[in-house]
């Protein structure tokens, strides 16, 4: 069974030889300090270009997905020719949002949001990122057409920004003031994530429509879970976040029908997920096992029929530890959520440098040796 086979028999709960692995996705990146210790460890002398300048984890390179042997290769959106980030007056770092960053040790973090003051008249002012931009899309439906005629590898399209309307509300407004704007204001909230949700919508449209035949599925991510509970009780996210969501869902599906909806998400989700079915998600990130109420076995009994599981490889403890811990977390997700198909192995979140290099490679080779189908672990 080649890559792509396996992928497709997975993502349509069908058992393929082997548990599909993942790794460069949206939230399966490996941060720049580790990349760099395993470069090292490979003897690996030459890096490829930075594909995402500015970010915590810059590079994509597939010298490492082959030798862990991953089933994928990943799309993503190019820079604008048009607009580069500069530093105001205030050292603040500027991108085209507007939105404000400073670096705090190895992150950046949100420091100014532009709309932190604005009324309800002074939203319809905002104009947000130019969509259209030639230098979005350089090189990327060629590269993405040939791995598709001349490989075998699954092929899937990264988030081209880092939320959806929810997370960009904050980024704009500020977490908490939009959180009250949600309670205390919600004709000002309904706005803001109309308009927010238009602007990501048109960004998916151009960067999806020129590789849709050519992709299994596309990324989104947002965040509503904190380590103990979720950020907005479900009947909130029903009220007012599944409609700005399904905005930008329903807008890609038009230009790439046969693509499944992907969605990273961190934190404590369990009340979560029905909505989140609802709201058409197919495929379902991070499944952080250490959070409240997200535990795996119980995912795969509640929801294994409605959606396909990607991740849940612990990054907040096992992979921190030993040799020996990084196996047996990854023996753990493969028992709880690869029988009868619709798992991928992955993380939950980007490698951070805290993994010793050895647990990187011994949670992988763990996949290869145990996740073949049948699954047969004993823990």
């Amino acid at each position: 069974m080649n890559h792509r086979e396996r992928v497709r028999n997975a993502i349509n709960h069908k058992e393929p030889d082997r548990v599909p692995i993942d790794l460069w996705g949206s939230a399966s990146r490996i941060t720049n300090e580790l990349y760099f210790k395993i470069l090292k460890y490979l003897n690996i002398k030459d890096k490829p270009e930075k594909i995402r300048p500015g970010k915590t984890a810059e590079y994509v390179d597939y010298r490492i997905s082959d030798i862990i042997g991953s089933d994928f290769r990943h799309s993503v959106i190019r820079k604008p020719d048009n607009f580069q980030s500069y530093k105001d007056k205030n050292g603040f770092i500027i991108d085209e949002w507007g939105i404000g960053y400073k670096i705090f040790g190895q992150y950046p973090q949100i420091a100014y949001n532009p709309l932190a003051n604005a009324s309800i008249s002074d939203i319809d002012k905002y104009k947000g990122p130019q969509i259209e931009d030639a230098g979005r899309l350089r090189g990327l439906k060629e590269e993405t057409k040939n791995w598709f005629e001349n490989t075998d590898y699954c092929i899937t399209a990264t988030a081209p920004c880092s939320g959806l309307a929810l997370d960009f509300c904050y980024y704009l407004r500020g977490q908490e003031q939009f959180l009250i704007d949600m309670y205390l204001d919600q004709k000002f909230a309904e706005k803001l994530l109309d308009i927010v949700s238009d602007i990501i919508a048109q960004l998916y449209i151009y960067y999806i429509e020129p590789i849709a035949g050519y992709i299994e599925w596309v990324e989104y991510e947002s965040d509503y879970g904190t380590q103990d509970r979720a950020f907005i009780p479900a009947e909130k996210y029903n009220k007012l976040i599944k409609g700005p969501n399904s905005k930008v869902f329903d807008a890609v599906k038009k230009v790439a029908p046969n693509t499944k909806v992907f969605m990273h998400c961190c934190g404590a989700v369990r009340e979560l997920i029905p909505e989140f079915i609802g709201n058409g998600i197919e495929i379902l990130n991070s499944l952080q096992p250490r959070a409240a109420g997200m535990d795996s076995f119980q995912l795969k009994k509640d929801f294994g029929n409605d959606l396909i599981f990607h991740g849940g490889l612990d990054i907040q403890g096992p992979l921190t530890g030993t040799k020996e811990d990084s196996i047996l977390e990854a023996k753990t997700r493969i028992k709880a959520f690869a029988p009868g198909g619709g798992y991928i192995f992955a993380t939950t979140n980007h490698f951070q440098p805290d993994t010793p290099v050895e647990n990187f490679f011994a949670a992988y080779s763990t996949a290869i040796e145990y996740g073949k189908y049948p699954i047969d672990i004993y823990l």
